[in-house]
């Protein structure tokens, strides 16, 4: 019993210490600004009492999914990478679509 307790706990030490390495954080990081994106665009439409997908959407989504992308590379984590590339294409798309129109704001959603 007690050689399983000092087991869980050693594995509970190392589950909790893998939460501050700087891989970690940098996965930490493009999480943060991938869903901050959402954040973004909830403020804009409430702000503009429509639904609306700012252009920042479209930076917050590539920056976030390019730092995830080089988390899985680095880590390697093979599920996150499959995930997040398809949406980088979508994303630098996007941007630049917008930019050949020259608006800030996507039209709003149907």
């Amino acid at each position: 019993m007690t050689l399983l307790f000092l087991e869980a706990a050693s594995q509970s030490k190392d589950f909790l210490h893998s939460f501050l390495e700087p891989l970690a954080l940098l996965g930490y990081l493009g999480n943060a600004i991938f869903a901050g994106r959402f954040i973004v665009q909830w403020y804009v439409s409430e702000k503009k009492k429509q639904s609306v997908v700012p252009k920042v959407f479209w930076y917050l989504s590539l920056v976030g999914s390019v730092i995830l992308v080089v988390y899985a590379c680095i880590k390697p984590e093979p599920v996150i990478f499959i995930g997040q590339v398809p949406g980088f294409v979508v994303y630098t798309r996007n941007l630049v679509l917008l930019s050949r129109s020259g608006k800030d704001l996507s039209p709003p959603a149907p």
